[in-house]
Order: structure tokens, then sequence, then C-alpha cells
């Protein structure tokens, strides 16, 4: 019997480690900004290659309000 008490007890300690886990993530995403900690919440992807993504869609949104103004102006 002795090991089903040792089995309940590692049973609560890691339920009770979840619980504090999810409380941390809820603390962390109730305050500020939306995009605040972000990078945080995204596994195994390096920040640098995220923020060259982020970069790419800065570039291309403004080439497509470029190329939308010189359409309008019957440049192309």
């Amino acid at each position: 019997m002795k090991g089903i008490d040792d089995m309940a007890e590692e049973q609560r300690r890691d339920q009770e480690m979840e619980h504090a886990d999810t409380e941390k993530v809820e603390k962390k995403s109730s305050g500020g900004s939306a995009f605040e900690g972000i990078y945080e919440q995204l596994p195994n992807i390096s920040i640098r290659s995220l923020d060259k993504f982020i970069l790419f869609c800065v570039i291309a949104l403004v080439a497509v309000i470029v190329f939308g103004v010189l359409k309008a102006n019957h440049i192309f």
C-alpha cells in the first residue's frame, strides 16, 4: 500500500505544479498590452526568425499600399 500512497502524493504534487503554472500564465497575460509576453508564449521559435517574419510582413504591407496608391493615380 505504500506504493499507492506514494503515487497518489506524486499526482497531487503534479496537479499543484500545473495549477501554479496556469496561475502564473494568467497573471502574465492579464495586465498590460495584448502583445506583452508574446515571445514567451511561442515555444521553439527563435526571436530573430520571428522578428524577420514581422519585418517581411511590414515590408509587404508597405509595398501593397504603395502599389494601391500608384494604381489609384493611374500610374500602373
